[in-house]
């Protein structure tokens, strides 16, 4: 997967909007790539563009500059997957929900939207940017869709240590009295991860970087305790996948894992 030539941020050129903002401006600047933002606005009322340009100015100054500015109206997720589609952007940079205003259609029902309908990964950013990513996480359910994840979280951030993450699940553990049947499960995971590490086709630098793992368990829970141990500072989803990977990465389960997740979050849809 090649590395964004054009990132699209979408904000509403508020404070709280720094944080896609740096973010936008650091991978920019990293892949040499170019900016737009886009200002959403209702049908209903028409903008100062001239007032927006002062705002942007007034916010962000010099990192501002070089920077094009996209002025759309209408429902925001199908506006910045229009707009996305119209401007090739590589990437799609939005900032986490306070549940009060424009910011709330970056989560939950507009998050289907975006998977569905806009080609570009979709990075959620949360945390304040310091510097690029280093330690990212990496769930799979062995996909196609996860390991174009993957791919992509290795091309994006080539200085990146990446952990792939699978979870697997004793069936009726609670009945389950037999140790050889919890080996048995194990050792047929552990069969379908290195099956999955060698149908990936990895560099020999790439593979490197790649630490795969198991975990027994909820993949919910697995990732939330690997995510608070604060090791790493991006969570990397593919949008489709089979079982429960897919209720975990589309629809109305994507709004609770990027709402407990306290690192930012890329999700990866695998093309057509």
């Amino acid at each position: 997967m090649p590395v964004p030539t054009q990132i699209l941020l979408a904000t509403d050129l508020t404070a709280r909007a720094d944080r896609p903002f740096a973010r936008a401006k650091l991978l920019a600047d990293f892949w040499n790539a170019d900016r737009t933002l886009l200002y959403v606005d209702s049908p209903k009322a028409e903008v100062d563009i001239a007032k927006v340009e002062s705002l942007l100015l007034r916010n962000y100054g010099a990192d501002a500059e070089g920077c094009n500015l996209a002025i759309n109206y209408g429902k925001p997720p199908e506006v910045i997957a229009d707009t996305a589609s119209q401007l090739g952007s590589g990437l799609i940079i939005v900032g986490a929900a306070r549940h009060n205003d424009i910011s709330d259609y970056f989560l939950g029902t507009a998050v289907d939207h975006l998977v569905h309908h806009a080609v570009a990964p979709i990075l959620i950013v949360k945390e304040r940017p310091l510097e690029n990513y280093h330690r990212i996480l990496v769930a799979t359910d062995f996909s196609d869709s996860s390991a174009h994840a993957l791919h992509a979280a290795l091309a994006f951030f080539p200085d990146a240590k990446i952990e792939l993450v699978h979870a697997y699940h004793v069936a009726y553990e609670a009945w389950l009295k037999s140790d050889g049947v919890a080996t048995e499960m194990l050792s047929d995971a552990e069969q379908e991860l290195e099956d999955f590490m060698t149908s990936l086709d990895l560099s020999e630098s790439d593979a490197a970087r790649v630490s795969p793992r198991l975990v027994e368990g909820n993949l919910h829970q697995s990732i939330y305790k690997m995510l608070a141990s604060g090791d790493f500072d991006l969570l990397v989803l593919g949008t489709h996948g089979r079982g429960g990977f897919v209720m975990a990465t589309i629809g109305s389960r994507a709004s609770e894992m990027m709402g407990w997740s306290p690192v930012d979050v890329l999700m990866v849809r695998k093309p057509a």
